[in-house]
């Protein structure tokens, strides 16, 4: 029976693409350390935090907004209505309070035929509620005509006032909620450079985000987010310790990892993938040569496997002393 192929996870090439040494010790019980890899695991989580707020900072704002527009519409029929309580022209008013609800309810019937014909999927949502919406004041407009015409009240017409008011105040609270929770969302998405689509996966345990497999390669993974722009899918990867002056060759075979991962579980190869250090971000370009490459990597991985070993593949002395297994490793330069 043939031997099961190995499963490696895009964190797996990264530590490979470092160095291979570290990779193998990392497959042991050699745990990693330094105050690095606590305050990575840190910030990790706080981005994790910040990029899921993005869709929840939306949703309030949206039905902030929806609040408004319910509030705003109330206070003004009913202040309308507190007026017609009191005034000596009931016949002019009521007259006006006609045509008023005509043109609503015309425009009501324009949104519904726009809905049913001309608005996409995504778009009937807005339309309908804008249906019912012209619909209501159509309707409460037709019923002030009526009562108009038959009750004048001095006393009912200031509490009515007043009730208006009240409505007023409550549309200008969700307002401003919903000016903030919009305000976040913009920060929150320029910050992550998802200001051009929507985050549709966030590696964090309130998501449950699927884990992205390839068996065809071996590669499994969670990318930290991805950004949908039209049907393109962008993988983003956050690397929270120092900036460094370019994007690290591992970090870009990771990166890579993902971009394969989004390429074979959605059937299309995303053009770019993003690297972002605190500092600075980096588009890198998703092309048949990185691919070749992030597989060629698995392949070697595959190799060391079946010899048994793995060994350092550089005489930096630099990448040993940021390495987190470098008191372990028993082929160090410092």
């Amino acid at each position: 029976m043939a031997a099961a192929t190995p499963v490696f996870s895009a964190g797996d090439v990264e530590k490979y693409g470092y160095c291979p040494l570290t990779w193998w010790l990392s497959r042991g019980d050699v745990e990693e350390v330094g105050k690095e890899i606590v305050e990575g695991i840190t910030k990790h989580e706080e981005m994790g935090d910040e990029i899921l707020s993005i869709g929840k900072h939306e949703k309030t704002g949206k039905e902030s907004e929806t609040t408004v527009l319910y509030f705003a519409v109330a206070a003004t029929i009913v202040a309308v209505l507190g007026i017609s309580f009191v005034t000596q022209t009931p016949f002019q008013l009521t007259l006006i309070l006609d045509v008023v609800s005509l043109i609503w309810l015309l425009a009501a019937v324009f949104f519904l035929y726009r809905a049913e014909r001309l608005a996409s999927e995504a778009e009937r949502f807005g339309w309908e509620r804008a249906i019912l919406v012209f619909s209501m004041v159509a309707l409460i407009a037709a019923v002030m005509s009526v009562t108009t015409f038959i009750v004048q009240d001095e006393w009912l017409g200031r509490t009515v006032e007043a009730i208006a008011l009240v409505w007023l105040i409550g549309a200008t609270f969700f307002l401003r909620r919903g000016l903030v929770h919009e305000l976040l969302a913009k920060l929150a998405r320029e910050k992550y450079r998802a200001t051009k689509g929507e985050v549709t996966y966030v590696d964090h345990p309130e998501a449950k985000p699927d884990l992205l497999v390839s068996e065809k390669y071996g590669l499994r993974g969670r990318p930290d987010y991805v950004i949908a722009e039209g049907d393109v899918l962008i993988p983003v990867e956050v690397k929270t310790g120092r900036t460094p002056r370019g994007p690290l060759f591992s970090h870009i075979l990771q990166l890579a990892a993902y971009c394969l991962l989004v390429e074979e579980t959605s059937g299309k190869a995303p053009p770019h993938g993003i690297i972002k250090y605190e500092g600075a971000s980096h588009e890198i370009e998703y092309n048949p040569d990185l691919k070749k490459l992030v597989v060629g990597k698995l392949e070697e991985m595959r190799a060391a496997l079946r010899k048994g070993e793995a060994h350092r593949n550089h005489q930096r002395p630099g990448k040993c002393i940021h390495c987190s297994r470098r008191e372990v490793c028993p082929e160090r330069l410092a």
